[in-house]
């Protein structure tokens, strides 16, 4: 059958026409972690927020050194901290809606509205004489379906140490703690500072010796610091 050369150049245009349109539903229906390099957002340039389009700057201030920092975070997106050999890791809608949540040891583990806006944190990083110690705030609840990581650097820490190296949770302020990692009373003011592992098997320390670090799970926010088993680093 002869088709005139009119009918064919038509015929082709609409079967490109067909081709696009199947290649633009697939795409709009792909996973971002499944989809191809080119159309998938990449983690790094999520973490930036909004920032990253045009000024080509960081969105987070240099906090390798000790001082406080105020730092917007977009909960929606990966998101890494650092503050020089540590870090926090907060996966997209890892935190709880603010001013909303319940907050409390009792609701760490109870499921949460997520928080979609940006949200504004004060950080002040302490060098203390066991590593670094870092206060968040305001104090936050984080998704239990999530992992949030903290990293804080421990320059002291050995593999022939024998002693109980851990991060602790401080309420407020500077606490003191005493034993091998009890996080219980011990002497001098202030509040005390707590092993979470001790009730929350997640919220177990581990221990890097060869990059010198200690790295746990956090549910929460407000200080961390680093104890040896003994006494907290001092400022």
């Amino acid at each position: 059958m002869k088709f005139s050369k009119r009918f064919r150049i038509v015929t082709a245009a609409l079967g490109g026409g067909i081709v696009v349109a199947s290649s633009a539903c697939s795409v709009d229906s792909l996973d971002p972690a499944t989809a191809p390099s080119s159309l998938a957002p990449s983690v790094a340039s999520l973490s930036r927020g909004p920032s990253q389009f045009g000024s080509g700057r960081s969105a987070f201030p240099d906090m390798s050194q000790p001082g406080t920092y105020s730092v917007t975070v977009y909960p929606l997106a990966n998101t890494t901290l650092n503050f020089g050999a540590s870090k926090l890791v907060l996966p997209a809608n890892s935190i709880c809606a603010v001013g909303i949540s319940s907050y409390g040891p009792e609701f760490w583990d109870v499921p949460c509205d997520l928080q979609t806006s940006r949200v504004q944190l004060t950080i002040v990083v302490t060098s203390t004489s066991l590593g670094n110690s870092i206060d968040f705030s305001p104090n936050l609840r984080f998704n239990p379906q999530t992992n949030v990581q903290l990293t804080l650097s421990a320059p002291q820490v050995q593999k022939q140490d024998a002693k109980s190296w851990v991060i602790l949770y401080c309420a407020n302020g500077t606490g003191w703690t005493s034993g091998s990692g009890s996080g219980g009373g011990g002497s001098g003011g202030g509040d005390k500072c707590l092993n979470e592992a001790l009730t929350d098997k997640d919220l177990q320390t581990f221990v890097d010796y060869d990059l010198q670090q200690l790295s746990r799970r956090i549910k929460h926010f407000s200080r961390y610091t680093i104890s040896n088993g003994g006494w907290l680093g001092s400022d």
